[in-house]
C-alpha cells in the first residue's frame, strides 16, 4: 500500500473559505484546474490536525499512521472501560437507549461501584 497521499510536493494557488463553524473549503484557482495531485486515486481522505492563526495562515499535519493508541485500557466493565492517557484517567460508560431508564439507572449504579473499586487500587501520582 502506497503511503504517499500526493504525487509530489505541489504549490497551487487556491481560494480558501473559512466558515464560522470551523469548516474550511479550499478551491484551486481556475488556472490550476486539471492537475492530478492525488496519488493513484481521484480523492484522498486524511486524518490530522489543522491549525490556523489569526491572519489565516493554516497548516495541516496528518496524524502518524500505525503509531498505536493514545490510550491504554486499564479495566473493562460490561458497558464501559477505564483508560489512561499520558495525563488523565478516563472513565466511560455507554448504555443502549433500548434498555430504558430504570435498567440504565440500575446498571449505572452497579458499574460505577465496580469502577470505584478499581479506582481504589489504581496506582497514580497523588
Amino acid at each position: 500500500m502506497n503511503k504517499d497521499i500526493f504525487i509530489d510536493t505541489i504549490k497551487m494557488d487556491t481560494q480558501t473559505v473559512f466558515h464560522n463553524n470551523g469548516s474550511i473549503n479550499i478551491y484551486p484557482c481556475d488556472f490550476e484546474l486539471g492537475q492530478q495531485i492525488v496519488n493513484g486515486t481521484l480523492m484522498a481522505s486524511q486524518k490530522g490536525r489543522m491549525t490556523t492563526d489569526d491572519e489565516g495562515r493554516s497548516k495541516f499535519m496528518p496524524y502518524a499512521e500505525n503509531s498505536g493508541s493514545r490510550y491504554t485500557r486499564l479495566f473493562t466493565t460490561a458497558h464501559g472501560d477505564v483508560k489512561a492517557s499520558m495525563s488523565s484517567v478516563i472513565f466511560t460508560l455507554r448504555f443502549p437507549k433500548k434498555y430504558g431508564r430504570k435498567m440504565i439507572e440500575k446498571l449505572l449504579r452497579e458499574e460505577t461501584e465496580t469502577m470505584k473499586a478499581y479506582a481504589r487500587v489504581l496506582k497514580v501520582e497523588d
